[in-house]
């Protein structure tokens, strides 16, 4: 190819809905692959204010280590707001552990519990949920007969 001959690169060629799946399938492995691809290429600078992005990014950091999202308020309004299950998760555990709000955290873990269990296959004897929670606050709702 001639440096003076300049053609279109193949993302650029793509269309929009394309470069935003390929951009929310590398979030939802690894945020710090999304954060890479978005800084370096002006093509693939999809934000979080998109819904698609949002609910799929992997906040892996943050579910092992909730309290580190004390820093990053606005990127978890963005994600709640898209319904993403790792940030109900973080939110849940940080409303028990650092506000002490039961309801809240509730809340927060019941959405996580359920999207998981729409991923997951789910066994008729094994709630989900039942995994972070004692029994006895599980809402009569949730529980399943042992």
């Amino acid at each position: 190819m001639e440096p003076t001959n300049r053609s279109l690169t193949h993302l650029d060629t793509m269309p929009d809905d394309m470069l935003r799946l390929i951009i929310s399938k590398v979030g939802a492995a690894s945020s710090t692959d999304y954060c890479n691809a978005v800084l370096t290429c002006k093509s693939l600078n999809f934000g979080l204010d998109d819904p698609l992005i949002a609910k799929t990014l992997s906040i892996a950091p943050l579910v092992e280590r909730p309290y580190l999202a004390n820093g990053y308020e606005k990127m978890m309004e963005s994600l709640l707001a898209a319904n993403n299950l790792d940030a109900h998760y973080v939110k849940g555990m940080r409303e028990y552990f650092y506000f002490d709000n039961h309801f809240l955290r509730l809340h927060h873990l019941h959405l996580a519990s359920k999207g998981y269990e729409k991923m997951m296959m789910p066994s008729p004897s094994v709630n989900f949920v039942s995994i972070f929670l004692p029994f006895s606050i599980i809402p009569k709702a949730m529980r399943r007969p042992p």
